[in-house]
C-alpha cells in the first residue's frame, strides 16, 4: 500500500503558503472601500453596485470607480479563498497526526520470528515486495550487435548511453528490468529500455531513451511510439521517464541523475 503521508504534507505546506499569500494581499488592500459588490444585468450588460455592509444601501458604481471595483472584487475573492484554505487545513492537519500506513507493516515486523512463520501478512512487506519484484522472470531480448556493453552488475545493454543509465541506476540502488516485454494496444508487443522501481513508493516507471533524434526516420518512429504509450496510460512525468540525445548533444550523467532523483528516489 502506498504511503501518501509525504504528499499530503507537501499539500499542507502548499496550503500554508497560499494562506500567507492571500493574507498579505488582503492586508495591502486595507484602504479600499469597505462596501461589498453586487452584480446585476441591464440591457444585456453587466452592472455593478456598491452595497453598504451596515445599512444595505445600494448605488451603481460609476465608470471612474472601475479601478476600485476591480481591486475590491479581488480582495473579496482572496478573503473567501483564505477562509476556505483555513477550513481545509484544519482537518488535514488533524488527519496527518494520525495517518501513517507504515504502521500496518510494523505490526508484522514487531512479531517474534516464530510467529511470523505462522502468519500471512495482510499487506506484503517492503522486503517481500522488493524480493518478488527483483525475482520476476522474463526472457531477455537477444542482442546481436558486435559492441558489448555490460553494466556493473553484468546486465548487457545495447548502447553506451543505456550503459550510463544502467550504471547510474545500479549506483543508486534502483531496481530495474531491461527490455521487459510489454503489450500496447496500438503498437503490439514492445520492449521498453528499462522498467524501474521507486522502492519508497512502490511505483513503476518505464524509462525510454531515444538516442538518434537527429535521424528523421528514427524520430518519427519514436514519436508514434510515444503516442502508443500515451493511449495505454503511460504518461511522461506520471509513470514514464524519457531522455533524448542527438549526435551533437549526447546525454549527460547530470541529466540521468536528475531523472533518478526526481522520480525514483
Amino acid at each position: 500500500m502506498e504511503n501518501y503521508k509525504e504528499r499530503l504534507e507537501e499539500q499542507l505546506k502548499e496550503i500554508d503558503n497560499l494562506i500567507m499569500q492571500t493574507e498579505k494581499s488582503v492586508m495591502k488592500s486595507g484602504d479600499l472601500p469597505s462596501q461589498r459588490v453586487k452584480t446585476s444585468k441591464g440591457n444585456g450588460h453587466d452592472q455593478f453596485l456598491w452595497v453598504d455592509r451596515t445599512t444595505g444601501e445600494r448605488r451603481y458604481i460609476r465608470a471612474e470607480e472601475k479601478d476600485a471595483l476591480k481591486k475590491v472584487v479581488q480582495r473579496d475573492y482572496e478573503v473567501a479563498v483564505n477562509i476556505k484554505l483555513k477550513q481545509i487545513r484544519k482537518p488535514l492537519e488533524r488527519f496527518l497526526k494520525e495517518y501513517d500506513v507504515s504502521e500496518i507493516d510494523r505490526i508484522y515486523q514487531k512479531m517474534a520470528d516464530s510467529k511470523k512463520k505462522l502468519v500471512t501478512p495482510v499487506l506484503e512487506t517492503d522486503e517481500m515486495f522488493l524480493n518478488r519484484w527483483r525475482n520476476a522472470k522474463y526472457d531477455p531480448m537477444p542482442i546481436d550487435n558486435e559492441t558489448e556493453f555490460y553494466s556493473k552488475s553484468g546486465i548487457r545493454v545495447r548502447s553506451k548511453s543505456e550503459l550510463m543509465i544502467a550504471d547510474e541506476l545500479e549506483e543508486r540502488g534502483i531496481p530495474y528490468r531491461y527490455e521487459i516485454p510489454l503489450y500496447l494496444r496500438r503498437a503490439g508487443n514492445i520492449r521498453p529500455d528499462f522498467l524501474c522501481l521507486n522502492v519508497r513508493t512502490r511505483r513503476e516507471f518505464i524509462w525510454e531513451h531515444f538516442g538518434m533524434m537527429d535521424n528523421i526516420a528514427y524520430a518519427n518512429k519514436n514519436v508514434t511510439k510515444l503516442q502508443s504509450y500515451a493511449q495505454d496510460g503511460y504518461i511522461p512525468g506520471k509513470n514514464m521517464i524519457i531522455t533524448f540525445e542527438t549526435s551533437q548533444c549526447p546525454i549527460s550523467t547530470v541529466t540521468i541523475r536528475t531523472m533518478i532523483e526526481e522520480y525514483l528516489l
